[in-house]
């Protein structure tokens, strides 16, 4: 048997936290006003179809 020492290595961590890119206040309210037109966009289209299935109900019921 050899006698052989293991000697841990620690990695030191930084000690400042490291910065984060941050997005500016105009491009985060324009990426926030897409998602609302986009959100929008779709309830639209989530009414449109409601609308029309309920005449198309409506149709099936008076005939």
């Amino acid at each position: 048997m050899s006698n052989n020492q293991i000697v841990p290595n620690f990695v030191s961590t930084p000690k400042q936290p490291q910065e984060v890119a941050l997005v500016s206040k105009e491009d985060f309210l324009k990426l926030l006003s897409f998602a609302f037109y986009q959100q929008n966009g779709l309830n639209v289209k989530l009414v449109r179809i409601a609308v029309e299935n309920y005449v198309k109900a409506g149709m099936d019921l008076s005939a």
